[in-house]
């Protein structure tokens, strides 16, 4: 039974869920640090990104361990979508897939963050990776590195025709300099024409040049005052998953009475 029971929140539905999703950038935590992060935070998180090419650099059993633990708390642990692209442009597309399917990723994402990929080969991972492998698949839409990208709303559109689960929206691209974060995000969904469940949110990390806001925090707000908490957000720091979860329940820092009656 949660503390302060009595008081009543915004309810938010178990896991494993559709909307609402949190994801966090895994920051190369031992089992133990892990075990202790999972106890408090677990019931909050349900994506962690293993980024870029982390998994290459740790013993196999580890990162069997890692992954298991995650998926023991209902956490969908995954490799970042450029170790993919480091696979294909080294053509061991194949083999990558295949050593997540033996360390025990459940999913892996695909992204063309700093290589091109045409619409028909980006979509060719995804089925491979789905009907192939048995992964489930994250696909990724927008660029990092200023190389030309597709149309948001199109290319989500094919990534989840595709078979992708959930696509997430590059930072960089929505939330690039100069744009307000509220009106891009409420703009490409309009002309997306695809669920808000179906779209996770990437916010701005340190690692993501040139994106409207220094704080990630504030785009989150953002997000959540444009489209309520069944809104999916991604890179979100581990360290304020309770944080992002209060205001998602209403009972966060500046909670209006409308947040906390629905009204």
């Amino acid at each position: 039974m949660k503390a302060f029971a009595a008081i009543p929140i915004l309810e938010r539905p178990n896991k494993p869920r559709e909307s609402g999703i949190t994801m966090i950038h895994e920051t190369g935590m031992g089992l133990a640090a892990q075990e202790e992060y999972l106890t408090v935070y677990g019931e909050y998180v349900d994506l962690a990104k293993i980024p870029v090419g982390y998994s290459r650099l740790l013993d196999a059993q580890l990162l069997k361990d890692k992954i298991a633990l995650y998926t023991r708390h209902q956490v969908i642990p995954f490799p970042g979508g450029q170790f993919l692209e480091y696979a294909f442009i080294k053509g061991k597309v194949r083999e990558f897939m295949q050593g997540a399917v033996e360390v025990g990723y459940p999913a892996i994402e695909v992204s063309d963050n700093i290589i091109a990929l045409t619409p028909t080969e980006k979509a060719d991972l995804i089925r491979a990776a789905v009907k192939e492998f048995g992964l489930r698949v994250l696909g990724e839409v927008g660029k990092k590195e200023g190389l030309q990208s597709s149309p948001l709303a199109e290319d989500i559109k094919r990534c989840l025709a595709a078979g992708a689960w959930k696509v997430f929206v590059e930072a960089a691209d929505l939330f690039a300099e100069g744009k307000d974060p509220r009106t891009a995000a409420e703009n490409l969904m309009q002309g997306t024409g695809v669920a808000l469940k179906d779209v996770i949110f990437e916010l701005p990390g340190y690692w993501i040049p040139g994106t409207r806001y220094s704080d990630p925090t504030h785009i989150a707000r953002e997000l959540l005052d444009a489209f309520g908490p069944g809104v999916n957000l991604a890179n979100v720091n581990a360290n304020e998953v309770l944080h992002l979860e209060t205001v998602r329940r209403g009972i966060g820092p500046n909670a209006g009475v409308e947040t906390v009656t629905g009204h």
